[in-house]
């Protein structure tokens, strides 16, 4: 008798911590994804990335509108240098951000500078043809220099952080 009452107590003592578990389960699914989400991206590394490429855009449309025809490869070497200062300074590994970062801002560079030089019912028709097509070179293109500039920052940082 004794021991049917200690396997009731065990069955429903399982049945209690198994309902526990599932009750907790998807609360701790939806924080086991949010906890690997926030490792893979997080917000306020992309904001800071976004600042530093938006920044890294305007000095060198500054330096390259002082020397001529160098407008746009002026704010790709902005782009570069300012992601390279990010990634010695950041401790860190931020790719994704860094990357989403730059390709964002340059594809919305590319298709608007479309404006900058031409007429507005000419840069309309332009962009229904080639919109997509730029905004694809833009991002490319600053993917490409804010994850070069973020990746010899980072190998320089830890050169020079190696012990000899």
């Amino acid at each position: 008798m004794q021991r049917s009452r200690e396997r009731e107590t065990e069955t429903e003592a399982e049945l209690a911590a198994d309902a526990d578990e599932e009750a907790g389960s998807s609360g701790g699914r939806l924080s086991g994804v949010r906890r690997r989400v926030g490792r893979l991206f997080s917000p306020r590394a992309f904001l800071l990335a976004l600042g530093v490429v938006v920044a890294g855009v305007v000095a060198g449309g500054a330096i390259g509108g002082l020397v001529p025809f160098m407008g746009t490869v002026g704010r790709v070497v902005g782009v570069f240098a300012a992601t390279f200062l990010l990634g010695l300074g950041r401790s860190r590994r931020q790719y994704l951000e860094v990357g989403v970062a730059g390709a964002a801002v340059a594809a919305v560079l590319a298709v608007t500078q479309v404006f900058s030089g031409v007429f507005l019912p000419i840069g309309v028709e332009w962009l229904q043809q080639y919109g997509l097509a730029l905004g694809a070179i833009g991002a490319g293109s600053g993917a490409v220099a804010s994850l070069l500039g973020y990746y010899f920052g980072r190998d320089l940082r830890a050169g020079l952080t190696k012990s000899i």
